[in-house]
């Protein structure tokens, strides 16, 4: 940090004045401690302390100890935390271009994913953010989602109907799932596991990794490899804090964030890959929904929901992010 020297009298001596006060960055996202998330912010954690010589410290708060994602994103708008982190579903609700990626089958895998989120496309977000308050620090990743279900196979179009199934409150969510004949059960995420054990729901999507670290395989029996959609993780900070950041700070938190962002991915990757062996072992049975029925169900969803998204986001935002996606 930006230190201030005086010359002292008498000595001709130069001495520093006291350091100016130290920065403290507080980090609180819904996340257990052993998953690549926290894991990759602690990476952030060490690495921007060392560099930093001490000025700046972070302090992380995992397993949502401060509260939802969505009760904290409202403490990073209102300033009373500094950064946090959220599936983009549920944050589209505060930032309306966000709906832009709750459609399904968007990406055709992760590689198409990250190019369109690290380049004009992704850009073009961070600054809808932005005008909400929220400083956009990269978009993590959790990788494709399947399902879980006590029921049965997921193994064609029609056995989605009258499944039972935690969604996001997102309402576009909430319409699709809808269409293709599923009972979607709006929850926050750390009431999934009770509720699939208390059986009011019979199932749920997420990353494959998520299905080991939050334990979903104990009161769950198939796995259903659906890929149907791609939902990054966003990183987010106060945008008030950031801008009243000096450049160096800022250059140096972006520096170490970049390298966090691309350390998180390749952990997720790594957690995915190790997953299904880990569910086969604790004994659910593995099936994958046909590549035909798996395109039907990316019609029809996407179909039921173009025009709500169009609503939300705007033609002309909508239509070039989708260039953006095909180029």
């Amino acid at each position: 940090m930006k230190r201030t020297r005086i010359l002292a009298a008498g000595f001709g001596l130069v001495a520093a004045l006291p350091a100016a006060a130290q920065e403290t960055i507080r980090i609180g996202h819904a996340t257990p401690e052993s998953s690549p998330l926290h894991q990759a912010l602690a990476y952030f954690e060490e690495e921007l302390e060392s560099r930093s010589e001490g000025d700046i410290q972070v302090e992380l708060f995992p397993g949502g100890q401060i509260g939802s994602v969505q009760e904290m994103t409202d403490l990073v708008q209102s300033g009373n935390l500094t950064m946090t982190t959220g599936a983009s579903v549920l944050l589209s609700s505060r930032v309306p271009e966000l709906a832009v990626l709750d459609q399904f089958l968007l990406f055709e895998d992760e590689a198409q994913a990250r190019s369109v989120l690290d380049g004009e496309a992704g850009d073009s977000l961070g600054t809808a953010m932005e005008e909400q308050g929220i400083k956009l620090m990269g978009f993590m990743e959790l990788g494709f989602r399947s399902f879980t279900n006590s029921r049965g196979p997921l193994d064609s179009i029609e056995a989605f109907e009258g499944l039972r199934m935690r969604s996001a409150d997102n309402p576009i969510q909430i319409t699709a799932w809808r269409s293709i004949g599923a009972v979607p059960v709006p929850l926050a995420w750390g009431e999934i596991y009770s509720s699939l054990q208390q059986g009011l729901i019979d199932g749920q999507e997420s990353a494959l990794s998520s299905m080991v670290v939050e334990r979903f395989f104990e009161v769950q029996d198939y796995v259903s490899l659906t890929g149907h959609i791609y939902w990054p993780e966003l990183w987010m900070a106060d945008l008030e804090w950031w801008q009243g950041l000096e450049s160096e700070q800022q250059s140096l938190i972006e520096e170490v964030a970049a390298e966090t962002v691309e350390r998180q991915r390749e952990l997720t990757v790594a957690a995915n890959e190790e997953t299904l062996d880990r569910l086969r072992e604790e004994g659910l049975e593995v099936n994958e929904l046909p590549a035909e029925d798996r395109t039907q169900m990316g019609e029809t969803m996407n179909g039921a929901i173009e025009a709500d998204i169009r609503e939300r986001v705007g033609d002309q935002f909508y239509d070039d992010f989708m260039s953006a996606l095909e180029n």
